[in-house]
């Protein structure tokens, strides 16, 4: 397959490049980035990088492992929520010798999830311990908890890390979940029972991605997949009613006045594909899907830079708070990016052959 990217310098022109290429060019620049350990946006990356193989596979299983086998207690560490919980799967799935040892830590970091405090509205609040966001729940932890829970249930067959991936879950986006639009606020503060009230654009896709992956895991007759499924809809349904030019959403996603925002593509390519893979999206969504996939990869650059994404953002109480953010290259961006490319480069979506067939 060969795919168009962007040239530097060239404000319209492409030319093209095969997949495989693509993969190793944004496989080469995400692991250029200094990664914390760790920081919101940085396990999605790991996650692609690891699929993704190679050199810079190597170097972020590296990274996964060396923490795995040398982390401070995790009871004591305040960041503990947004280690990569799923790279540390995968890596226990693909090395047996460590596998034990992996696990372990995949259940510890499972305990700290499960002791997490509960607000008042019943929504899990990872941060109570930080000043000024003691009371906030962040559409962020949606990508974070339930997917890499569901995972531990399927990889130890230990059914009640599903269960409690599931609540976690459907905790935040029941506060977070606007029901009139079906887009979610980027935070919820518990003290007041308020929503932030804007829709940020990443945020659908750290929602997107939760709602998929956690779903995904569970077993068919599992109890809360009903609720997940009506979400899912109700967000893709206006994820579509918003989308900007062909394949492209704004920083805030019913804010035109806002910048056009490259994450939220690269999020809507991957996890549209990975809904429909699944059967938890029908086939009907594969226009969108290759939409949010075209547009994303001509804003790669030659060295494999998915540009034009925001910069970390806090949450804030109007739109042009998120509208002032700095754009540039982040993990965040790069991660969905590189996982959309591997996933096609390796053909994992059967349901594709449906649409071509």
């Amino acid at each position: 397959m060969i795919v168009p990217v962007r040239t530097p310098g060239d404000a319209g022109g492409v030319v093209p490049r095969s997949l495989p290429d693509l993969v190793n060019a944004l496989a080469a620049e995400t692991v250029r980035y200094s990664f914390k350990r760790w920081g919101f946006g940085e396990s999605i990356a790991m996650e692609a990088l690891i699929n993704a193989g190679g050199e810079p596979g190597q170097v972020a299983a590296s990274l996964v492992l060396d923490w795995a086998s040398h982390h401070e207690p995790l009871a004591n560490d305040p960041l503990a929520h947004v280690a990569p919980g799923v790279p540390l799967l995968i890596l226990a799935e693909r090395n047996s010798d460590q596998r034990e040892a992996l696990i372990g830590c995949a259940h510890e970091l499972a305990t700290v999830l499960a002791r997490s405090t509960i607000g008042r509205h019943d929504a899990q609040i990872h941060r109570p311990d930080l000043d000024g966001w003691e009371c906030e729940v962040w559409v962020d932890c949606m990508h974070l908890d339930g997917p890499f829970l569901s995972l531990l249930a399927r990889v130890t067959g230990d059914n009640s890390y599903a269960d409690l991936a599931a609540d976690i879950l459907l905790r935040h986006a029941r506060v977070l979940q606007d029901e009139r639009s079906g887009l979610f606020c980027h935070g919820f503060n518990d003290a007041t029972g308020q929503a932030n009230g804007v829709h940020w654009g990443r945020g659908q896709g750290w929602a997107l991605l939760g709602l998929i992956d956690t779903a995904a895991n569970l077993l068919d007759g599992h109890p809360a997949r009903d609720e997940i499924r009506q979400r899912l809809y109700a967000l893709m349904q206006e994820l579509a009613a918003n989308e900007a030019e062909p394949g492209t959403w704004h920083t805030v996603v019913d804010a035109p006045e806002t910048y056009i925002e490259t994450s939220v593509g690269a999020f809507v390519a991957l996890g549209g594909e990975r809904g429909i893979r699944s059967g938890l999206l029908p086939t009907t969504w594969f226009a969108l899907v290759d939409r949010a996939w075209n547009a994303t990869v001509q804003c790669v650059s030659a060295d494999g830079a998915l540009e034009g994404v925001s910069d970390a953002t806090p949450v804030g109480p109007v739109a042009a708070h998120y509208g002032a953010r700095e754009r540039g290259s982040f993990p965040w961006g790069q991660g969905p990016a590189l996982l959309a490319a591997v996933e096609r480069f390796r053909g994992l979506d059967s349901a594709r052959e449906v649409r071509h067939g």
